[in-house]
């Protein structure tokens, strides 16, 4: 999960790593929107202003608007600074079993087209990295060179001692007055939360920024709202089966709304959980219909059968057609209680069917 970007530069400024001073310096400034995406400068949410009425200017046109399907609620308002643009960051190899270094001379938001960009794989150690991106920035003038090995040594502590995914800096500004950190996309493990309550803290301070983040927090389970203005539901269990379906439900040109992961013992007992999942769905200004997809191994369909009716119950918002596709034990129970208790919900153990009828609707 990302950071936005004045929670990543708080993890740098903890680390020692020069960031922008804030808004109460002079100016020019620069106005950035504050959502968890990259390409905000090619989609209009980065903004230089020369005077503190640009600032405000800004700052209302971007307030409420939406970036890569993130409505912006916040900005982060900073001194603009100057240098050379440069492109450092650290990240989590599995396949290397170790990190990755990353080192371009072109930073900045061409930085994917660069084609300059120098990499190295290192044991999961910061002497390691540093070594390595000793070796990466050779050639970069001595003037800033000592700076950024310093920075490139703090990035990696950084990475390792709060578990993250990636720690990045695009653009690093480089100069002879100092190097400074002009963005920062760090990405975090939620598995590892439990274990780094500072970024636990973070993503409990912005509930609406980070909402899926939270969700998981909070229920333990994974649901991440794909489009906003998504028109299927899903209610499904197992990342791989969820993952598959909505592929298929994209081929066929339907807009599904979120993923999720409930496993299915997570799902009995109780419907609250469900009732949540059904709560979230319904929220969708655009929902046509929802699409439950159980795979159970050893749960018993006709007990999720009772409780997902009983969650349907409880979720008098929900006004739009629900297709379940249950497969497991007690299979056709269920079909018996679901068509007893909601004679209108479809059901079937084929899931080319249940796609097929989610998509029409």
């Amino acid at each position: 999960m990302m950071l936005v970007e004045a929670d990543g530069k708080a993890l740098l400024r903890a680390v020692g790593i020069p960031v922008p001073a804030g808004a109460d310096a002079p100016g020019p400034w620069m106005v950035k929107a504050q959502v968890p995406v990259g390409g905000r400068g090619l989609a209009g949410g980065v903004v230089r202003c020369a005077s503190r009425a640009e600032v405000e200017a800004a700052t209302r046109r971007i307030v409420g608007s939406r970036i890569k399907g993130h409505t912006v609620d916040a900005v982060l308002v900073e001194q603009a600074v100057g240098g050379q643009e440069r492109y450092l960051s650290v990240m989590v190899d599995p396949a290397g079993y170790g990190l990755r270094v990353m080192w371009s001379a072109q930073g900045g938001v061409e930085i994917e087209t660069a084609g300059s960009t120098q990499t190295r794989l290192c044991p999961p150690h910061a002497a390691a990295v540093a070594e390595a991106l000793a070796d990466l920035i050779a050639e970069e003038p001595e003037a800033w060179r000592r700076q950024v090995a310093d920075i490139g040594r703090a990035l990696a502590e950084l990475l390792i001692e709060r578990e993250l995914a990636l720690a990045e800096i695009n653009p690093l500004f480089v100069s002879a007055a100092g190097c400074i950190a002009g963005d920062a996309k760090i990405v975090v493990d939620l598995n590892a939360i439990e274990r780094q309550q500072s970024i636990a803290d973070l993503i409990a301070a912005r509930p609406g920024v980070y909402a899926d983040a939270n969700r998981k927090l909070a229920e333990g389970f994974d649901y991440v709202e794909l489009d906003p203005m998504g028109e299927i539901g899903l209610v499904t269990t197992g990342a791989g089966l969820s993952m598959m379906v909505i592929d298929e439900m994209t081929a066929r040109g339907a807009k599904p709304l979120n993923f999720c992961d409930v496993r299915t013992g997570q799902m009995r007992g109780s419907p609250v959980r469900l009732m949540r999942v059904l709560e979230w769905i319904v929220a969708a200004p655009a929902l046509k219909a929802v699409l439950v997809n159980i795979f159970a191994g050893i749960t018993d369909l006709s007990e999720f059968a009772e409780l997902l009716a009983t969650a349907i119950d409880r979720t008098p918002a929900l006004r739009v057609p629900v297709v379940a596709r249950l497969v497991g034990r007690n299979a056709a129970e269920a079909k018996r209680i679901l068509a007893e208790r909601h004679p209108t919900l479809f059901v079937t153990e084929d899931l080319e069917e249940a796609l097929a009828r989610v998509t029409a609707l």
